[in-house]
């Protein structure tokens, strides 16, 4: 560590006040206080670890998520250490000072951990380290991005910028400077390795953005609609996110992920001394990305289109999820367009579309708007990678010592979501669908805290098995009681939570439920719709 960053270290020392760490609401609490305990639980990984719901970072979100409420089960049976790196709604780091022991990070990727690039989803030649995928904040005060705001300070305890990997090596050698401290060390990571696929925006060269674009330049604002219009003739942007190319394009390669996740893992043994000595390392398998309620099927759309037009059906050549009077047994079955397409057809019916000009969106004969749709069949291209990323987890965890734990926690949740395994909580069935199915927040990617709780309880009973413990299940059905993702009057919609947001959350917002005990309280979209969803617009690109 250079002069200059060990100055920075004890100036945050010296300012920092002393609380205790084992109290989730008292985060402020002395920089290494969460390592003064006999465990310590540490996360790695994505948006899951780190707590993001709606796609909001906040501490309200953080402190509802699946890490925390395992660490809240633990510390009730063994002495546990842990640390948020909490935020406040403007996503900045509300106690700079703290030492965070969750690394997850918003948006990571088996090479982000370590502060790389893929070059498939960058439009590049090669793999490359950046900046981008690092903490490298001098100041507590002046942290630019998510990285900085969730790994300070561990950029100047290295003595040099630093990815979740390189945090994770830092806090786990100190530990093992501590022999009477022991880790739980739950890695989390390669959702976002199918994420753009499913999802049907992000990446780079071009940026791919789910939009029915010819349908609704006229209604855009006349600025944004012609940058968009010039970036999609310069090969910028791309509103066929569906193709089979554009997702091939945004799959990593299966060998490239079982190198890398491999490579993560052989980082940390070769550079924490003793690893398994004074670590439990807990690996977790994949759900199907391609099962979240983000992604809305025939059954979605005629509920909810309905609302404004009674008259609503898919057309014939969109595959439906079951037929008129089916019941729906299977939630894998059936195209799927994304959230932000149907937010575009929803606001186009609510501002005087025909259903038939609607119905364009959802054209799939392979010559116009058929990127927009996700069809079974490349629902099948993502599931199939995803069983592959999982065999490479499930490889790495079977050729390791006794103290790497597989959680085989995908395959699980895929049973639960897509059907295939009856789940309830308080008799209130959860499934993939979007705010009815009781699992997902509004955006529909991130779960809600019923979704996060399940999700914690079937973690906490692998760890319980593994290291012998009797840390209790969390009531589920307590937690649903005050989950503001639950929609209590069934018409659909959900209250969410009690906070305001800007850019693309911001529109999700538009439509929480006004009033969740009357059923005929319906969200009512602005009448400037189209120049708040054209001002989100320009924030995904």
């Amino acid at each position: 560590m250079n002069c200059k960053n060990l100055l920075i270290v004890l100036l945050i020392l010296l300012c920092s006040t002393p609380l205790h760490a084992a109290d989730p609401a008292r985060s402020t609490s002395a920089p290494f206080s969460a390592l003064n305990h006999k465990y310590v639980l540490i996360g790695l990984g994505d948006s899951l670890t780190q707590g993001t719901m709606d796609g909001a970072d906040n501490s309200l979100n953080t402190q509802n998520a699946y890490l925390q409420k395992i660490y809240e089960s633990l510390s009730q049976v063994q002495d546990t250490g842990f640390m948020q790196p909490l935020l406040n709604l403007r996503e900045k780091r509300l106690y700079p000072f703290t030492l965070p022991t969750n690394l997850g990070i918003d948006g990571s990727d088996v090479f982000h951990i370590e502060g790389l690039t893929y070059y498939k989803r960058e439009g590049a030649m090669q793999t490359t380290r950046s900046r981008d995928y690092l903490c490298n904040g001098l100041l507590p005060w002046v942290l630019h991005d998510i990285y900085d705001n969730s790994l300070y300070p561990y950029n100047l305890l290295t003595g040099n910028p630093a990815s979740q990997i390189d945090s994770a090596i830092w806090l786990l050698n100190c530990l093992h400077r501590r022999e009477a401290a022991r880790a739980i060390f739950i890695l989390w990571i390669g959702n976002n390795d199918s994420s753009s696929a499913a999802l049907g925006y992000g990446t780079n060269n071009p940026v791919f953005v789910p939009l029915p674009f010819a349908l609704i330049e006229n209604l855009l604002k006349p600025g944004i609609a012609a940058l968009l219009g010039w970036a999609q003739e310069n090969g910028k942007v791309s509103f066929e996110p569906y193709t089979q190319a554009s997702i091939e394009r945004n799959l990593t390669e299966l060998a490239d992920f079982a190198t890398q996740y491999e490579h993560a893992l052989m980082r940390l043994e070769t550079s924490v001394e003793g690893l398994y000595e004074t670590t439990d390392v807990f690996l977790c398998t994949l759900p199907y990305y391609s099962s979240v309620g983000y992604l809305f099927d025939s059954d979605d759309l005629e509920f909810y289109l309905r609302k404004i037009a009674p008259q609503y059906s898919v057309p014939s050549s969109f595959a439906r999820v079951a037929e008129p009077g089916e019941p729906v047994t299977d939630f894998t079955r059936g195209d799927r367009i994304n959230l932000i397409t149907f937010m575009c057809m929803y606001a186009m019916l609510s501002t005087g579309a025909d259903v038939k000009t609607v119905n364009r969106v959802l054209e799939t004969d392979g010559v116009q708007n058929d990127g927009l749709v996700l069809s079974q069949y490349e629902q099948g291209l993502i599931r199939t990678r995803i069983d592959g990323f999982n065999d490479a987890i499930r490889q790495a965890a079977q050729k390791r010592a006794g103290n790497v734990h597989l959680i085989d926690l995908g395959p699980w949740l895929n049973d639960i979501l897509t059907g295939s395994t009856p789940f309830e909580v308080q008799g209130r069935r959860i499934t993939r669908k979007w705010i009815r199915g009781g699992c997902f927040s509004i955006d529909g990617v991130h779960p809600g805290y019923t979704g996060q709780a399940i999700m914690a309880n079937r973690i906490i009973e692998n760890i319980n098995t593994a290291l012998g413990l009797q840390a209790p299940l969390l009531d589920t059905g307590s937690i649903m009681a005050s989950d503001p993702y639950i929609d209590n009057d069934g018409d659909g919609w959900a209250p969410g939570p009690d906070y305001e947001r800007s850019g693309l959350t911001g529109m999700l917002f538009l439509f929480k439920d006004p009033d969740d005990t009357d059923p005929a309280a319906q969200p009512a979209l602005p009448a400037d719709i189209w120049i708040k969803l054209s001002e989100a617009i320009l924030r995904l690109m």
